[in-house]
């Protein structure tokens, strides 16, 4: 490399470490680890190269085409049979409806259920040496519910409360495979944008002219989804209930990340 390269670097580094350009859904920032790489010819040979290594960032903002409710019903009785078969009836009632709501089998799920004692602790609280004793039992059946529709999830919620659903745990949004992949691809090809337009941005301080890529990497990513309040503390919180349930799903942020290394001259 010449003394009027090796000049222009130094100034470059010596008061920016690193460069970082935002734009948009884009960023890059520089990385000088090494003045030198090595690439192999046709022949087998090796030759030193002169590399900027730079990494981009790229985002891509969407709107949900998924829904994941999460909801349930629980029942109590004094006797265990009693509260499993009405929490059964239940559960049939609220699935049948959610089936009549456009809702496929495919789409439903248990994701949990449990019977447990409902205990008495007076004896305890008054220092008498007895056992607690058994007063009722409580069954909890949750169902977990893929809506491939996000504008009828509040509908949903609706149609599976009026059934008998009395727990509604939480509701999330998310993307379709399909969705993910093209947000993802869209996401990397923001990346690599940001990037070429950071390195072109270093020649031009640099004095150097760009060549070709010679290794490009992606690492990791993210996937930001939003988290709207759930139902139930909507009630607890004391909002007035409309008689429709609005639940609105926000946008969802994908992130990809490459690294590359370009050969200068």
């Amino acid at each position: 490399m010449n003394d009027k390269i090796m000049k222009k670097i130094y100034a470059s580094l010596l008061g920016l470490a690193i460069l970082v350009i935002v734009a948009g859904t884009a960023s890059a920032y520089f990385v000088y680890s090494s003045s030198t790489g090595t690439v192999s010819t046709a022949g087998g040979d090796e030759i030193q190269i002169n590399t900027i290594n730079i990494a981009g960032t790229g985002t891509v903002t969407v709107s949900p085409d998924k829904a994941v409710v999460y909801l349930g019903v629980q029942t109590e009785s004094a006797d265990a049979t009693t509260a499993q078969q009405e929490n059964a009836e239940k559960m049939d009632r609220i699935i049948a409806a959610l089936k009549d709501a456009g809702i496929a089998e495919d789409d439903m799920e248990t994701s949990g259920y449990s019977m447990y004692p409902m205990r008495s602790y007076e004896a305890l609280r008054s220092y008498e040496a007895e056992e607690p004793t058994i007063t009722g039992y409580v069954v909890s059946n949750r169902l977990m519910v893929t809506v491939t529709d996000v504008d009828k999830v509040g509908d949903i919620i609706d149609t599976a409360v009026n059934a008998g659903a009395n727990e509604v745990q939480s509701v999330s949004f998310t993307l379709s495979d399909d969705s993910m992949q093209d947000a993802r691809a869209q996401a990397l090809e923001n990346a690599v944008e940001a990037a070429r337009s950071d390195v072109d941005t270093l020649a031009g301080i640099l004095d150097v002219t760009i060549l070709s890529p010679v290794e490009v990497t992606t690492s990791g990513g993210s996937v930001v989804t939003p988290y709207p309040v759930p139902y139930a503390a909507v009630e607890e919180a004391g909002y007035e209930m409309r008689k429709s349930t609005s639940i609105l799903p926000g946008d969802i942020s994908v992130t990809a990340y490459v690294q590359m290394v370009y050969q200068y001259a």
